[in-house]
């Protein structure tokens, strides 16, 4: 009996989750651009509106205790190009701690500004973000209501965008695409930053058919008159934006998805602060599917929008069960002769459909973020993708049952902007990884039992959810031993008007961010500043000569003295060499270049770091070379101080480090600019400023002592510097550079 029973489920399991992820295949399937949306012509509306058709517009700001990330949002929004006389500004702040403060004097700066916006706050926090947005609404005098959490950036151009979007009356909200600043941060990261992307692609289809969607309630605005048919927020759940989806789109209000029109966010990189969201998010959403499932059934719609409809509601209980599957693998592992061809069967459907949805789920368009990813890589994604859902089975399956019995969990709030910070969680922190442990202890018992049985099928399962628990509990373990890292709000690049300190400049551009700017180009520095802003960055320029270190010393201090950079990345650099007949380097030309290459990058790391001390955090990176490595007979000096900051890198690195500060080494091969054109020699393995100010970017985030690319390149130099002079110089003049 109890083997029949095993066999039911998991025939209906495998069926669910076939129905589910052959629905996302289709959603996910490639149309026509001019097909994109069924629900409004997209086609047909303008890019902009002029002024004086342009409605009145609030947006609402929902923080509380967000003082790591509180200044860059309100920046951000008060960035926003829209006429001042339709654009209010609402700071709904509920925060208890140095927040408040913060928040009031940002406000303050822009209101003086002329800005308009102001910071609100109510006497009693009752029904968490639901009951502060309708605080707010009670505020609002716009005719729509735009809506952004703590930690979502929005672009300066955002509502000239979306506004021409409701020129139909029944379009009644819109969501736009999210890109995550801090995805490559970690693998946790990397994979809710895959996670996301599958969702916004499958909401790119659903969106395009006019079917049911769940969306996110950031980054997206809402007509009133819509907020107002619907009931208004609830605060009767902790997912008050899916709740609010749902009552629209059950109530036939359109809705646009508009995936080209990006916001800025972050995702938790720790797993304390993973494991609770999912926990919370996955009661909310379970919560409101039984809260809605009445009405979706009663609505009047066709069988295929209904089929994904209830996928889209349940995919939560769907994703619980595999871990109540999971229970049922040990009276499974204890039967070896009696499982029967139908169990068999739905196992090899089920390892098929699974390979099919991770598939799909991680190498689409939005998971991928549009880059070309080796074969291996894909392979190697996807089953680390496989490997997550386990712990989060578990969170569902815990918010399940809290849901159907009863239970109130609360509302826990995710931190932003905190890093891998150790602070402190709520309760059931401490009780999912209580339960973490277990279910690892139980799936190794299992795994144990189902090999000495030779019943390979629930080895399988149990290795894949073994090695997710184990992931998680490590991920937690990890947390515990870092340090707070400070998020990056002020960034200081020297050498910007050089290729790679301007690839910099933009790689780090985007909303909410600061950045200060040096270099001896004037109308090269205006230019970047221009592209930078337009990225919604904030700027500031400064044409400095680096030989003058009086004046550059005096520079810095005077910025931090008012506020003291988060990051330097000291880029700027000069070359020189021996000349085409080999003469010999000038030594005004040698004393210059070791004032800028050295001195001066000492200097302004001398300014910078007192600060960063006093503060306790913050990151320097020093541009060296791969040159570095192996003295070129034609570049000596060069060759020579990029040594030098290699191994003063290296000795700052591990001075600062127990004082939290990150100082990181980068050591580029040849990248494009007008000084790797005068160096003498060939010049293989050539990689464009962008490509590179991409690699850095990841390694900075990672936090690698030594950021070296490419790799071919970095093998063979470092090669040069290991084997015998009697080697290596040969070796060196046959590859083109000796004499």
């Amino acid at each position: 009996m109890i083997l029949f029973c095993i066999q039911i489920f998991l025939l209906l399991l495998v069926l669910l989750f076939f129905l589910h992820v052959f629905l996302e295949v289709r959603s996910l399937r490639k149309v026509k651009p001019t097909t994109t949306a069924k629900l409004v012509a997209i086609d047909a509306i303008p890019e902009y509106l002029p002024d004086e058709h342009l409605p009145r517009v609030s947006v609402l700001l929902p923080v509380y205790n967000e003082k790591f990330v509180v200044t860059k949002l309100i920046d951000a929004v008060c960035a926003l190009q829209y006429p001042v006389d339709k654009l209010e500004i609402l700071l709904l702040d509920d925060s208890t701690d140095e927040t408040r403060q913060l928040a009031a004097a940002c406000v303050e700066r822009h209101h003086k500004s002329g800005v308009p916006i102001r910071h609100e706050r109510r006497e009693k926090r009752i029904g968490y973000k639901a009951g502060n947005l309708n605080f707010g609404l009670t505020l609002a005098q716009g005719d729509f209501i735009a809506i952004f959490d703590a930690d979502c950036l929005p672009p300066p151009d955002f509502l000239r965008k979306v506004m021409p979007c409701f020129e139909d009356e029944h379009v009644g909200f819109l969501q736009t695409g999210i890109q995550y600043g801090n995805k490559n941060a970690s693998f946790l990261t990397r994979f809710q930053a895959t996670e996301a992307g599958h969702k916004e692609d499958v909401t790119r289809g659903l969106s395009r058919d006019g079917f049911m969607a769940s969306l996110t309630g950031s980054s997206c605005v809402w007509r009133r008159s819509c907020i107002e048919a619907i009931g208004g927020i609830s605060a009767d759940t902790i997912t008050e934006d899916v709740d609010m989806g749902y009552r629209a789109q059950l109530g036939a209000w359109k809705y646009i998805f508009l995936p080209d029109v990006v916001s800025l966010a972050e995702l938790p990189e720790s797993m304390g602060a993973f494991r609770v969201q999912r926990q919370r998010w996955a009661r909310g959403l379970i919560h409101n599917a039984l809260r809605h499932v009445q009405s979706m059934f009663s609505a009047s719609m066709p069988l295929l929008p209904r089929l994904h409809a209830i996928t889209l509601m349940f995919s939560s209980l769907l994703l619980a069960c595999f871990y109540t599957l999971l229970l049922f693998c040990l009276p499974v592992a204890l039967l070896t002769d009696s499982l029967g061809l139908l169990f068999h069967f739905c196992c090899t459907v089920f390892l098929f459909v699974a390979v099919a949805w991770a598939w799909c789920n991680t190498t689409g368009q939005g998971a991928s973020g549009g880059d070309a990813v080796p074969l291996w890589k894909k392979i190697v994604r996807a089953f680390a993708y496989v490997v997550m859902f386990f712990p989060i089975s578990l969170y569902y399956f815990t918010a399940a049952i809290q849901v159907f019995a009863g239970i109130d969990g609360g509302f826990h709030r995710t931190p932003k902007g905190s890093g891998r910070k150790k602070t402190s969680h709520p309760p059931v922190n401490s009780l999912l990884i209580f339960f973490e442990v277990l279910s690892l202890v139980y799936t190794l018992a299992v795994l144990g039992i189902s090999l000495e049985n030779h019943n390979y099928w629930v080895a399988l399962y149990c290795s894949l959810a073994a090695s997710g628990f184990g992931l998680a509990l490590f991920f937690s373990w990890s947390d515990s031993r870092k340090r707070v890292v400070r998020p990056l709000r002020h960034i200081l690049i020297t050498g910007a008007t050089g290729s790679l300190g301007g690839a910099l400049a933009l790689e780090y551009a985007a909303p909410g961010m600061l950045l200060t700017l040096t270099g001896r180009k004037p109308e090269v520095l205006s230019s970047l500043s221009a592209q930078c802003q337009a990225k919604g960055a904030q700027v500031h320029t400064k044409a400095l000569d680096l030989q003058q270190r009086d004046a550059v010393r005096q520079w810095i201090a005077e910025i931090c003295e008012v506020d003291a950079p988060d990051m330097l990345i000291a880029t700027a650099g000069r070359n020189t060499s021996i000349g085409p007949v080999a003469a010999g380097e000038p030594f005004s030309e040698v004393e210059a270049l070791v004032e800028v290459n050295l001195l001066a990058t000492m200097a302004l790391v001398d300014g910078v770091l007192p600060a960063m001390r006093k503060r306790g955090s913050g990151q320097i990176a020093i541009i060296s070379s791969l040159a570095s490595y192996y003295g070129l007979p034609t570049t000596p000096a060069y060759c020579a101080t990029k040594a030098a900051l290699r191994t003063w890198g290296t000795s700052l690195r591990g001075w600062l480090q127990s004082e939290g500060i990150r100082v990181n080494v980068v050591l580029p091969g040849y990248v494009a600019s007008s000084m790797c054109d005068a160096m003498p020699g060939p010049k293989p393995f050539l990689w464009q400023p962008g490509r590179a100010a991409r690699v850095i970017r990841r390694g900075l985030e990672r936090n690698w002592a030594r950021i070296s690319f490419p790799f071919p390149l970095n093998l063979g130099i470092w090669g040069l510097s290991v084997l015998p002079a009697c080697l290596a110089m040969p070796i060196a003049r046959i590859l083109g550079y000796g004499r």
